[in-house]
């Protein structure tokens, strides 16, 4: 196995680990004392099956989606500093919302 093949797999599977509601809490956390530009915009991904999963942002995110029947989306909050996504699933009962982490 080549050599940067070994650092994108690391850098894939710690990034997916590391990934917690406690590092990412909230987008006011991320960014305190700033007020959004806009509205977040809320992008709802066609995923419907396991192998879709694999262009998603949160691939991992998207699998438990789709596990779920539920369609893999992303709430994108805009700041003066930078974005923040939230992901999690998308349902024409349920509309957003976050998948508890296991």
């Amino acid at each position: 196995m080549s050599r940067a093949l070994q650092v994108l797999i690391l850098f894939v599977v710690t990034s997916t680990i590391l990934y917690t509601p406690l590092l990412h809490p909230s987008p006011e956390a991320s960014f305190p004392n700033e007020t959004p530009e806009s509205k977040p915009l809320l992008r709802v991904l066609p995923a419907f099956r396991k192998e879709e999963c694999d262009w998603a942002i949160r691939w991992d995110v998207c699998l438990r989606c789709v596990s779920s029947r539920y369609r893999y989306a992303q709430r994108i909050h805009f700041y003066p500093s930078g974005l923040y996504r939230e992901h999690g699933c998308y349902s024409e009962e349920k509309g957003f919302f976050l998948i508890k982490e296991d």
